[in-house]
């Protein structure tokens, strides 16, 4: 089977609210991630990215209602150079400048509030958009591009 997929055509997805659905929304990731073209290494990082994104919105947003649906569009830029996905929920949304420090000494024993720090590691740019009826985490990840810690270094060569 030969799928492609086209920069004028984005994929959206729409899933309850569920744990459940979380294996399935990072193979979702991965799966276009790599018809797009992104190397294996890249694409489980985008995965992952995508998975702590969408257990977020379901977590904090929605409580996890399965009623309240976490929606999915993901997108290849018209150069075919970057994907990205929208991540949405129906939350009164937050400034992620107000959430705590993961790597402060007072937050270092503490079994969650990691998420945007490896979400912000595992891709390229990383916005919060807050609108009126919910939240939009916009991940967006270069294909097959060296990313900017490693150009520094002159890739493997550190």
């Amino acid at each position: 089977m030969n799928i492609e997929i086209h920069p004028k055509q984005p994929i959206r997805i729409e899933l309850p609210s569920r744990v459940e659905f979380l294996n399935l929304v990072q193979g979702i990731a991965e799966e276009i991630a790599q018809v797009c073209g992104m190397p294996e290494d890249e694409r489980l990082d985008f995965g992952l990215a995508v998975r702590e994104g969408a257990i977020n919105a379901m977590k904090h947003a929605h409580g996890f209602n399965p009623g309240l649906p976490v929606a999915l569009e993901f997108a290849l830029d018209q150069n075919r150079t970057t994907l990205s996905v929208s991540i949405l929920d129906q939350g009164n949304g937050f400034d992620p400048a107000t959430v705590s420090d993961p790597t402060a000494p007072e937050n270092l024993l503490k079994s969650s509030g990691r998420g945007l720090l490896l979400i912000r590691s595992l891709v390229d740019e990383f916005d919060v958009l807050n609108h009126e009826g919910g939240t939009e985490l916009v991940l967006v990840k270069k294909i097959g591009a060296l990313r900017d810690d490693e150009s520094a270094h002159g890739g493997d060569d550190v």
